[in-house]
Formats: C-alpha cells, sequence, structure tokens
C-alpha cells in the first residue's frame, strides 16, 4: 500500500476520534449511531487508520454534526504525522 494512503488512513483515523471525545461521544455510542456497528468497528477505524466507504463517510460525520469537508479536514490534528 502507498504511504499516502497509509498516512490518510491514520489521519482520518485520528481526526474520527478526535471529533468524537469533542462531541463527548464514546466509541460505543458512536458505533450504535452507524447501523448498530460495534464498538471495536469505530476501534479499528481510530487505532489502525479508516478506509470507510462513502455511505460510512457521511455517517459518521453527520454522527459527530460536521461535514464531511470538516471531518476530512486534518489541519486542526495534534500530531497529524504520527
Amino acid at each position: 500500500m502507498k504511504q499516502a494512503v497509509v498516512d490518510f488512513r491514520i489521519k482520518l483515523g485520528k481526526r474520527i476520534a478526535q471529533l468524537r471525545m469533542k462531541s463527548g461521544l464514546e466509541q460505543t455510542e458512536l458505533a450504535a449511531i452507524l447501523d448498530g456497528k460495534d464498538k471495536q468497528f469505530i476501534n479499528r477505524y481510530e487505532k489502525q487508520g479508516a478506509n470507510p466507504t462513502a455511505y460510512i463517510l457521511v455517517k459518521i460525520a453527520e454522527a459527530l454534526n460536521v461535514s464531511v469537508d470538516d471531518l476530512l479536514d486534518f489541519s486542526n490534528l495534534e500530531n497529524p504525522s504520527e
């Protein structure tokens, strides 16, 4: 897998975690909003990097009360390259 893809997935996972915590949702709560996914689904996205379908990307953004553009805005990440 190309490094750019890996970097994107990791940044997206971190962004999901950042916005989830900002909204006060637990992983379990966010997972439940996403058509009954489980906590491990969210944990994998946040820890291993996310590669959601367009549908899941939109559902995550809606659940976190942000636009998809905001979800994909990595400029506010702390340590985005870690």
